[in-house]
C-alpha cells in the first residue's frame, strides 16, 4: 500500500512541525539578537522583549508563509487561493494573533522567572549573547529559563498557527461520499 503524500494527515504535520522547528530556529536567534541589542540601549526590558519577539515573528512568519504554502499544506480545495493577497493578508492576521499570544506567553514566563526564581531572562540578554560565542552558556540559569520560556511561547504559537491555518486557511476539498 503507497501513501499518498498529498493527503496524508501524518505527513502533513510532520512537514509542519519541520516548518515550525526551522521558523522557530529563525524566530529565536532574530529575536534574542535583536532583544540583547535593545536591552544595551537601555530601552525599558518589557518593550524591548516585545518588540525582539515581534521582529523574530515577522521575519519567521515570511518564511513560515512560503514552507506553508509551497510544501506544508498540499491537500488544498484552492491552490491558487493561497497566492491571492486576501488570503496572505489573513495569513498575517492570524500570525499577528500566534504574536500576541507569543508576547503574552513569554511575558507571563518572564514574570514567573523572576518573581517565582529570581530569574530575569530579560535585562540579562545582553551578557548572554556573549556567553554564546564564548560557549560559555551552557551552565547559565537565565539562558536556559530564557530558552525554556521560548520553547512554551513556540508551542503556542504553534498549536495556534496548525489550527488556524488548517481549518481556516489551508483547507482540504470535501470528500465525496461513496
Amino acid at each position: 500500500m503507497s501513501i499518498d503524500r498529498k493527503t496524508n494527515r501524518g505527513l502533513e504535520i510532520l512537514r509542519f512541525l519541520v516548518t515550525g522547528i526551522v521558523c522557530a530556529l529563525v524566530d529565536f536567534i532574530v529575536s534574542y539578537f535583536v532583544l540583547a541589542g535593545l536591552v544595551k540601549t537601555g530601552m525599558d526590558n518589557g518593550w524591548a522583549n516585545a518588540l525582539s519577539i515581534a521582529v523574530g515573528f515577522l521575519v519567521s512568519v515570511v518564511l513560515n508563509y512560503l514552507l506553508s504554502t509551497f510544501w506544508v499544506f498540499r491537500n488544498v480545495k484552492d491552490e491558487s487561493a493561497s497566492k491571492k493577497p486576501m488570503f496572505i493578508f489573513w495569513f498575517v492576521v492570524l500570525s499577528a494573533g500566534a504574536m500576541f499570544l507569543s508576547i503574552g506567553t513569554m511575558q507571563l514566563c518572564a514574570f514567573i522567572c523572576l518573581n517565582a526564581w529570581n530569574i530575569d531572562i530579560i535585562s540579562k540578554a545582553d551578557t548572554i549573547v556573549g556567553e554564546i560565542f564564548s560557549f560559555s552558556f551552557w551552565g547559565d540559569v537565565a539562558f536556559w529559563a530564557y530558552f525554556i520560556s521560548f520553547v512554551i511561547k513556540t508551542f503556542v504559537g504553534l498549536v495556534w498557527n496548525y489550527l488556524t491555518r488548517k481549518f481556516i486557511l489551508y483547507r482540504e476539498p470535501k470528500k465525496e461520499c461513496v
